[in-house]
């Protein structure tokens, strides 16, 4: 960073650069300008002021699947979050937490199971039932970083959750270690190509990679060929198909279920 110039992201050179706040504030001295020659790739979460070309591959796609899903009201949908967004459609989740109990105290299924157990006392019989649950919650989007979907769609078959419709958003199921017979049958959403093990010619080393490296394999062989077409067309990669959209790159995954 102490010998960075201003002349080596100046030129028209095509070149990818990884971008934290940090280099950020050196490359805004420089007053780069929006250009095809030069992709930006957002290196973590962090939120940037950008003007120019930019990727963003730690992007929520929760505001894309309430547009392509009319159907999907927000009123009847909990997003399961790792992330503190602190709005009433968020329901938290620590990755360190007993998920089985939140999910039950969340649909309140413990308060069924307490009815069940005071009417046992009372009858002195067992009683035999499949606990109710919140009735208002038609669809749950999981949207996580640290705790995956194959931690979360055990722990509500766990507490027999059979009804809601479950969505879920990029990395965060891995076929390439999931068979898709472990998956439920009301799972909709969206992946990445490459996470769906569409017949790519990977070897062991790769399946064995976590998502998120996946991902930014991918992405890394995508870009160079993206940016080698040239920013301003449609390009079809492993994570998807590539959209510009003013300054920002759009990566448009595959649809599950719909």
């Amino acid at each position: 960073m102490d010998n960075f110039e201003c002349k080596s992201i100046q030129n028209k050179t095509k070149k990818i650069i990884y971008l934290d706040k940090k280099f950020l504030k050196e490359i805004k001295k420089c007053e780069v300008k929006k250009n095809n020659n030069t992709l930006f790739i957002k290196a973590n979460d962090e939120t940037l002021d950008l003007d120019f070309n930019y990727l963003d591959p730690f992007y929520s796609y929760v505001d894309y699947l309430f547009n392509l899903n009319l159907d999907l009201l927000p009123q009847e949908t909990i997003i399961f979050s790792d992330k503190k967004l602190f709005n009433n459609q968020q329901f938290f989740i620590d990755e360190d937490s007993n998920i089985e109990k939140e999910i039950s105290t969340f649909f309140e299924i413990n308060k069924s199971a307490d009815r069940k157990t005071d009417l046992e006392k009372i009858t002195q019989k067992r009683i035999y039932n499949i606990p109710r649950f919140r009735e208002d919650i038609k669809n749950i989007i999981i949207d996580l970083r640290s705790v995956k979907a194959e931690r979360i769609i055990p722990a509500l078959k766990f507490n027999l959750i059979f009804k809601p419709q479950i969505y879920v958003l990029p990395k965060q199921i891995d076929f390439w270690k999931t068979p898709a017979s472990e998956i439920d049958s009301n799972l909709m959403g969206l992946e990445y190509p490459i996470l769906l093990n569409n017949n790519f010619i990977f070897n062991e080393d790769f399946s064995a990679k976590k998502i998120e490296e996946k991902v930014f394999y991918a992405l890394g062989f995508d870009s160079l060929l993206y940016l080698g077409k040239g920013l301003n067309r449609k390009y079809k990669g492993l994570l998807g198909e590539y959209l510009q959209e003013d300054n920002k790159v759009f990566i448009k995954p595959e649809r599950i279920g719909f």
